[in-house]
């Protein structure tokens, strides 16, 4: 007999600490179907003979706690009782699945490695998986999501937010303080230990979020600490910074924290004339302009590292580094040599990322394209600065080629679909609010202590200022199914998916004000979720699915083109690529990305410069990357361009 003393099981056997072995009880399954369903008392009694009459019969000698909840839930969809057996269910894993997960790699997140902390991760995720679509999400939303009609992102952490947006100036002002901690650490008086300080503060954070964790202004922020500093130990700090991110293997299932530093080479417009933090979370009694020149020397010194490579010479993945390109930029001294330099790491290693920020927009990005446009009211935030902390609560993303499938030509019923779709997306975000908004509300009691903890009069998390994505997959497939054009062959197809993203934008603007929260377009980066979508729909679209899927068929290597992209199988040129993924940037407010492939090439620095210049000037692009092919030898671990 296989006992548990765990939540679950309690109430059918219990295993002690001697791990003893208790005998058998009708009454435990009355009790645990008076606790956990709705059934009134005589039925639970009816069931409980029912189930005992069976097991007798079967003469079985021994029994787990598993198989006597398997036959009670099968006494319970005999009486049609099919909500208080979802009530009444376990969640769990086959010996065989749980086999797998042990001894093979995860396919499905390329961070995280393959180790027993993996493991960990995978099947935490998968039970959490189960609960969310059984217990968070009502079922037609539950099985929207399991047939592909959308994606419900990180639902193996539906118990956190999706990704958030951070200010050094926090943890610079009120040190390493956080709920349930052994040991509590002041504001940092040294650079050296400012860095150890935001690096243990991202570890904790991204326990607390599924994605990327963001850190804004970071070199201007570090500037305060700078002054002084000899160039030979300013890299030295450029070098701890990076590496102790990189190599930080402690985050969810044993990954590198998923990070992203934003760098300016000027003083954005909103920092100027705010009091800058100093060492020991002291004002300085200087402005942030007062500090450009230690700033810039700081981001030169990161981009020297990133250009070196870690000890072998191979790209550093993380932190990412979001250099923000403004029309304050070409009037700032010296922004050619910083541009240059910058575009030489794009040339060898590919890390930069160029994020637009033009006219009077400004943005705190992460994840590779994820990014937060300021408002009115963050702009006010500056003034005080370890305020700006924002965060996207979750990500659910259209399945469009399958739109395109179902509408079968028509317009109207087309964009009919769309809606139908959205306004139950609209309404998974709201479930998922209302979760996170309960586990915030038990403050330092419960799960997201770390979110709810007040040091300035809020708490950490503003959910005030959380956004709603909507994302989407297979763009250009909906187009060539529905005009038989994909949208690079074509200027009418190009302006059909405009159309689409347009009327999609739309949707979120008034579903925002149905439901009184912040929806916003992502330009989703779901590659599995491609996969996933295509390989649903060659399963219950198989005719349709087979005119524009992407990919081998018979190799079951399948994807659909990701969000709004361009078939990234064709040979475009960069020029005609970055202006035509670039149409749909505006409309797609919570940030875009077009990656321009170098492969083994080496582009002259010099020519990534004057290509980001026209870009930003001549184009609608919100960001943009180059992303160039590697080698990495499994034995030695030496990495070489090209493939």
């Amino acid at each position: 007999m296989i006992v548990s003393n765990d939540s679950t099981d309690a109430a059918l056997f219990v295993k002690v600490s001697r791990e003893d072995v208790v005998k058998w009880d009708r009454k435990s399954i009355v009790e645990a179907l008076l606790r956990e369903t709705t059934i009134s008392p005589e039925l639970a009694e009816k069931i409980s003979k029912e189930v005992e009459e069976t097991i007798i019969k079967s003469k079985i000698k021994f029994i787990t706690a598993p198989l006597i909840r398997e036959v009670v839930n099968g006494k319970l969809i005999e009486y049609g009782l099919e909500e208080e057996r979802k009530q009444h269910t376990r969640l769990g894993l086959p010996i065989y699945d749980v086999d797998q997960m042990l001894i093979s790699r995860n396919r499905e997140n390329a961070n995280v490695p393959h180790g027993p902390e993996a493991t960990n991760l995978t099947l935490a995720e998968s039970i959490k998986k189960q609960y969310a679509l059984l217990k968070i999400f009502p079922p037609e939303i539950a099985v929207a999501h399991e047939k592909g009609d959308f994606h419900l992102h990180d639902l193996g952490m539906i118990d956190r937010p999706y990704c958030s947006g951070n200010s050094l100036e926090y943890v610079k002002k009120f040190g390493l303080s956080l709920p349930n901690a052994i040991s509590i650490s002041k504001p940092a008086k040294h650079p050296e230990v400012l860095i150890g300080q935001m690096i243990k503060f991202s570890a904790a954070l991204q326990g607390n979020f599924a994605g990327a964790i963001g850190w804004d202004a970071v070199n201007l922020f570090f500037a305060p600490y700078l002054v002084g500093v000899d160039n030979e130990k300013l890299e030295q700090l450029a070098q701890m910074l990076i590496f102790e991110f990189a190599q930080q293997s402690v985050a969810r299932g044993g990954q590198s924290i998923f990070s992203d530093l934003n760098i300016y080479w000027e003083i954005p417009k909103h920092f100027i004339g705010v009091p800058a933090i100093g060492p020991g979370g002291k004002f300085t009694g200087n402005n942030y302009e007062d500090y450009i020149e230690e700033s810039q020397k700081f981001a030169i010194a990161l981009f020297k590292v990133y250009k070196e490579g870690d000890g072998l010479g191979r790209p550093f993945f993380f932190p990412k580094p979001q250099v923000h390109i403004t029309e304050r930029l070409f009037k700032t001294e010296g922004y050619e040599d910083f541009l240059y330099l910058i575009s030489d790491v794009s040339s060898d290693k590919g890390n930069t990322y160029y994020v637009f920020d033009r006219g009077e927009t400004a943005k705190i990005s992460e994840c590779c394209r994820l990014s937060f446009k300021l408002e009115k009211s963050d702009f006010e935030d500056a003034k005080t600065p370890w305020k700006m902390r924002y965060s996207a609560m979750q990500n659910v993303t259209l399945n469009l080629p399958r739109v395109a499938y179902e509408a079968g030509g028509s317009d109207e019923r087309l964009f009919e679909i769309i809606t139908e779709r959205m306004e139950l997306m609209a309404r998974a975000h709201v479930y998922k609010r209302n979760f996170i908004k309960k586990l915030l509300d038990m403050k330092n009691q419960g799960p997201l202590s770390l979110l709810s903890m007040n040091r300035d009069g809020e708490p950490y998390y503003r959910l005030h200022r959380a956004t709603f994505l909507f994302g989407m997959v297979g763009l250009n497939e909906l187009v060539q199914y529905h005009t038989g054009e994909e949208m690079h062959e074509s200027n009418q197809a190009l302006k059909f998916g405009l159309r689409v993203i347009a009327f999609m934008k739309k949707e979120a603007e008034r579903l925002g004000e149905k439901y009184g929260l912040r929806f916003v377009l992502e330009q989703t980066p779901a590659e599995s979720t491609a996969y996933r979508m295509a390989k649903l729909d060659l399963e219950h679209y198989r005719d349709e699915a087979l005119t524009v899927v992407k990919g081998i068929v018979e190799k079951n290597e399948i994807y659909y083109t990701n969000s709004t992209y361009l078939n990234v199988g064709v040979p475009l040129s960069p020029i005609e690529r970055v202006k035509k993924e670039g149409m749909f940037h505006p409309l797609i407010e919570a940030g875009s990305l077009s990656h321009i492939w170098i492969g083994e090439a080496r582009p002259d620095p010099g020519g990534i410069a004057s290509f980001v210049v026209k870009t930003f000037k001549n184009t609608q692009n919100d960001q943009i990357a180059f992303s160039p092919e590697f080698t990495s030898c499994l034995d030695c671990g030496r990495t070489t361009r090209g493939l």
